[in-house]
């Protein structure tokens, strides 16, 4: 946090802090009450993007719900925090931020075009 309000006070320029929200795992009201306090230490210049989490086939983590998500919000700006959430594009097709590398790694590029004779290379991300 030292690093930041440095970076800050010398470029002018604000710090961005990205917040994955886990369902039961960090989107309480306490948690938004904890990066608050945290916040502050940077002195000002910062800025948060919340990011509900993208559900992925085999993950354990889940989605916040849509109220849960508010209640943090507003915990946050009721501590003058500037935050934004981001909204989740392709989410029914599964093509959402994080959704689409996850079936990416399930089917990895080939290195080289296989010949009748040439063994397949996979090559992983």
């Amino acid at each position: 946090m030292d690093d930041c309000k440095s970076y800050f006070l010398e470029t002018g320029r604000m710090v961005s802090f990205e917040y994955t929200l886990l369902a039961g795992i960090n989107d309480e009201k306490k948690h938004a009450e904890e990066l608050a306090e945290l916040l502050r230490m940077c002195g000002g210049g910062y800025h948060v993007n919340l990011i509900p989490y993208n559900p992925i086939e085999g993950s354990e983590y889940k989605r916040p719900y849509r109220k849960v998500v508010q209640t943090f919000v507003d915990a946050l700006e009721a501590r003058k925090i500037t935050i934004n959430v981001r909204r989740t594009r392709g989410l029914d097709a599964n093509a959402a931020c994080g959704q689409l590398r996850n079936e990416f790694q399930k089917n990895p590029l080939l290195e080289i075009e296989p010949s009748p004779s040439t063994e397949r290379t996979l090559v992983t991300a």
